[in-house]
């Protein structure tokens, strides 16, 4: 299952962290580190990524949930907070949406939507990478996300952490999270019932290119948030880049405990 040497540790408070789309689970550890005794954590490595087991055909984020709960299971989580990044986020919603009475909080980090139809989203994935080789495609696209605040070991890191996938790896969870952006996303929010904080530091547009939320904070990913969980707590974090649990680790972490002892200052509809 989805485990490291600092996956679990038997406390008090359970929370999960789920890593995005060509990223890992090494992208918690100065959360991880900065967190008190009394919380107890699940890392989750998906299928396919670096250092876990691997993927074998298809993948939906349905089943990235349902391996989530699994990994829940396996490590006595009767209730939960989710935490997710990126793609991380979208498969923190579905297991809310799925397992209701399991999910106690999420604490979503700068999630959105890929625009466009699924097939041709991954075709030109598929271009992209086949022109400039995995290495290059890389460089290109982890360039694109705003790492500017990060050190040059850190940048190295997560483009190539992105390079050691498998490139048939990569585009399938590609084709997965865009197929649930188009088909799942607004009736996934629609049936949240937990209480939901999001931290977001950019937004993406229609050509798939990437911004600061300060400059264009309008975009699908809050509207419907917005829309559809109105009692959802959003933070906007400035100045930051699209990992910011890597350029501000304090600042989840602090979420994290703020969720679990119920100091996160949220109006929550009369869910029955």
């Amino acid at each position: 299952m989805c485990s490291s040497p600092i996956s679990a540790r038997f406390k008090h408070f359970n929370v999960i962290l789920i890593h995005g789309w060509a990223c890992g689970w090494q992208d918690w550890s100065g959360v991880i580190s900065r967190l008190s005794d009394d919380v107890e954590i699940g890392v989750v490595k998906l299928p396919g990524s670096p250092d876990a087991v691997p993927l074998e055909g298809r993948i939906s984020l349905s089943e990235c949930a349902a391996h989530v709960i699994a990994q829940a299971d396996e490590l006595g989580f009767e209730s939960f907070t989710v935490v997710g990044h990126s793609m991380g986020a979208r498969i923190a919603i579905e297991l809310a949406a799925n397992w209701q009475g399991r999910i106690s909080h999420l604490l979503l980090l700068d999630g959105s939507n890929v625009p466009g139809d699924p097939d041709k989203a991954v075709a030109r994935l598929a271009n992209q990478i086949a022109q400039l080789g995995q290495q290059s495609w890389a460089e290109a696209a982890f360039g694109s996300m705003m790492l500017d605040n990060l050190s040059p070991d850190k940048k190295r890191n997560i483009v190539n952490r992105a390079a050691q996938y498998q490139a048939n790896v990569l585009m399938e969870y590609y084709y997965a999270m865009t197929e649930w952006d188009c088909d799942k996303f607004v009736a996934s929010v629609a049936q949240l019932k937990c209480s939901v904080t999001i931290l977001q530091s950019t937004s993406l547009d229609k050509n798939e290119i990437r911004r600061s939320i300060t400059s264009h904070p309008s975009s699908l990913w809050l509207d419907v948030l917005r829309d559809l969980a109105p009692w959802s707590s959003i933070k906007i974090v400035q100045n930051t880049g699209h990992f910011i649990m890597l350029e501000r680790p304090q600042l989840i972490a602090k979420y994290v405990e703020q969720a679990f002892s119920n100091h996160v200052n949220l109006k929550l509809p009369n869910l029955k």
